[in-house]
């Protein structure tokens, strides 16, 4: 007997419709499977029929199988409906993030593929993982709920930075957007964080500045502690050969927070809780935690492990006073408070003396204190030191054949170089190669034997070849109007280097 479906199979798209089908049956036919609620059936005539199918708003897929039967036979008609198509983001549509890198995951309602797209830069500081597309866009084509997983970089800025990530079908023509607003970094530096002022360019010394005695309120952006630490750099590369040589230094700013403001009195009833301990003692004496400052200024990454470093601590102080603390090893903490004194008693001048004269160059102090021969004692001291490199700006002997700036005596452009007696605090038995210098009296001039002494560490330090030919030839300097004179006004002996010989 004859039975048969003129389609066995109906689809419709979410919004439903209408479908005809016919019968070609010899006998009766009925439908003997239920009917689900979403379909309905007009019988047109014995033969034919329409199925009709509502709106699909259940978000997925549905279907169902009628079946079409005789007293000898069955066939089934498949009906399959499509969900509406969907592609969004689930939840809020708009994130909040702090200024450090972070990470997050969003979950997409979907039953499509999709796109994802970034606008407004924001391809610069967000990326997805894992790094898998290519530009940026990707295409994801799997169906069902999907998380997808970010990164965000750090916000370097102090402003907020927002970027759009749209998912997007355009067969379909669906989109959605979620917005990431990142805040800009804190208005304050944390205790501890690291902001570098210069990077090198010919070498990688290194030169770490921190304050001390600064509270929070100073620590602002572009705050008194930050223009401490700035005014401090630029103040050590404003003389030569510091000016010329600049490129090979990098300079970082390391920030500590003090819980008082300004410096404590050594050995007094007097203390102030800052971060290093600086204290002032005798006379223009500065003392400090010296562990505590090489800590701190290690908290800077990557620093290379075998060459020393150069630390200046800026005071939070107007007084004249300034310490240097210098190791066998290199390493040096020059601690220097912000003088009001003229100059170059000034702050500038300090940073000369302290910073660039005894903390990179460690050169001696060539002022005289006592009219008298210098000891033994100190000379052997003194002597020391030399065989491991440093203080060499000063000799024990006045024969220019044989001093140790022989080499700059008799030529035009170091007229001024000969052998001055006195220095090291002593009047005799010691010997300088000019009149005067920074070491004396802080003006802002370094003689002729403290410049090679600082550029032959430079480059020693850079591990480049260096005659004394390359350094004359590239040599910068001009003598300042105090030259000629050794004793620059109000001037006062700052506190003796501290020299340390580590294990």
């Amino acid at each position: 007997m004859s039975f048969k479906l003129s389609d066995v199979t109906l689809k419709y798209d979410w919004n439903g419709g209408i479908r005809d089908i016919s019968v070609e049956a010899d006998n009766i036919w009925y439908i003997s499977s239920s009917v689900p609620s979403w379909l309905s059936i007009d019988f047109k005539s014995d033969t034919n029929l329409s199925i009709i199918a509502g709106c699909n708003d259940t978000k997925k897929t549905r279907s169902c199988d009628i079946i079409f039967s005789t007293a000898w036979k069955a066939d089934t008609l498949y009906v399959v409906q499509t969900a509406k198509e969907r592609l969004a983001f689930v939840g809020e549509k708009l994130l909040f993030m702090n200024a450090e890198e972070n990470s997050f995951s969003v979950e997409i309602d979907k039953n499509i593929g999709f796109e994802v797209v970034y606008l407004n830069n924001a391809d610069m500081w967000l990326s997805q993982t894992p790094d898998f597309q290519v530009g940026n866009s990707i295409s994801i084509n799997d169906l069902g709920t999907t998380k997808l997983s970010f990164r965000v970089g750090e916000n370097p800025s102090l402003n907020q930075r927002f970027g759009d990530i749209i998912i997007c079908n355009d067969y379909y023509g669906l989109a959605d957007t979620l917005c990431i607003c990142q805040a800009g970094k804190s208005e304050k530096y944390k205790d501890g964080e690291i902001e570098q002022l210069q990077q090198a360019i010919y070498s990688d010394l290194n030169l770490v500045i921190m304050c001390d005695g600064f509270a929070s309120k100073d620590l602002n952006y572009n705050g008194k502690y930050y223009q401490a630490a700035c005014a401090a750099a630029d103040y050590f590369f404003s003389i030569e050969p510091y000016k010329s040589y600049r490129n090979y230094f990098n300079v970082y700013a390391v920030f500590a927070e003090s819980r008082e403001e300004g410096v404590g009195e050594k050995d007094s009833w007097k203390k102030t809780n800052n971060k290093f301990g600086t204290a002032f003692g005798t006379g223009t004496e500065i003392v400090c935690n010296d562990d505590l400052v090489f800590e701190y200024a290690r908290k800077v990454k990557g620093l290379p492990a075998g060459k020393p470093l150069t630390v200046i601590v800026v005071l939070n102080s107007a007084k004249y006073a300034g310490t240097t603390y210098l190791y066998s090893d290199g390493n040096s903490i020059a601690l220097c408070p912000m003088s009001d004194k003229p100059s170059p008693n000034d702050f500038e001048g300090l940073i000369h003396h302290e910073a660039g004269g005894h903390g990179f160059g460690f050169l001696c102090d060539e002022y005289v204190y006592y009219q008298k021969a210098m000891p033994e004692s100190r000379k052997q001291d003194l002597k020391k030191w030399q065989k491991l490199g440093y203080q060499m700006n000063l000799d024990f002997t006045d024969d220019t054949s044989a001093v140790l700036w022989k080499d700059f005596i008799g030529m035009e452009k170091y007229s001024k170089v000969g052998a001055y007696e006195g220095g090291y605090e002593y009047q005799y038995g010691v010997w300088r190669s000019e009149e005067n210098s920074c070491m004396n009296n802080n003006i802002p001039y370094f003689n002729v034997q403290s410049r090679w002494s600082i550029v032959s560490r430079i480059m020693k330090l850079s591990g480049k070849e260096f005659g004394i030919s390359d350094f004359i030839r590239n040599d910068n300097f001009v003598y300042p109007e105090e030259v000629d004179t050794r004793s620059a006004k109000e001037f006062i002996p700052l506190g003796n280097p501290v020299w340390i010989m580590a294990d």
